[in-house]
């Protein structure tokens, strides 16, 4: 179980917990439903929904440093970085919702879009 948003520095009212899956695969895999929950929000200009989305692939972004710890330093390097580089465009899809910036929300999320092709190229090799 983890806390979303930890470091987050502006209140939101309450934080949501988030239940980490066991299986890198898993986490992969709901890292995808909740990318595609987020796209949807951002469609729909859905504040809320938005940074509910954003909150749960924030907590599984932080998670998979802790599933590839048993991969080869290499391999562990590239996917924790690219996991890192999809958290920050994540983020900033999550600022520009909370300003109700909406173009530009999803101009963040089609770059979020394009660090998970590259996280997924990175999966595919383990």
């Amino acid at each position: 179980l983890a806390l979303a948003h930890e470091e987050h520095t502006h209140a939101h009212g309450s934080h949501i917990e988030v239940t980490i899956p066991e299986k890198l695969s898993d986490l992969w895999t709901a890292i995808e439903a909740e990318h595609a929950k987020l796209s949807a929000a951002i469609e729909k200009n859905d504040m809320p929904a938005a940074h509910d989305a954003e909150q749960h692939l924030q907590a599984f972004l932080k998670a998979i440093p802790s599933k590839t710890a048993a991969l080869e330093e290499s391999v562990r390097t590239r996917i924790d970085g690219q996991a890192k580089n999809l958290a920050r465009a994540y983020d900033n899809v999550h600022h520009a919702s909370d300003d109700k910036a909406w173009e530009k929300a999803k101009s963040a999320l089609k770059k979020a879009e394009g660090s998970m092709k590259l996280l997924a190229a990175q999966l595919a090799k383990i």
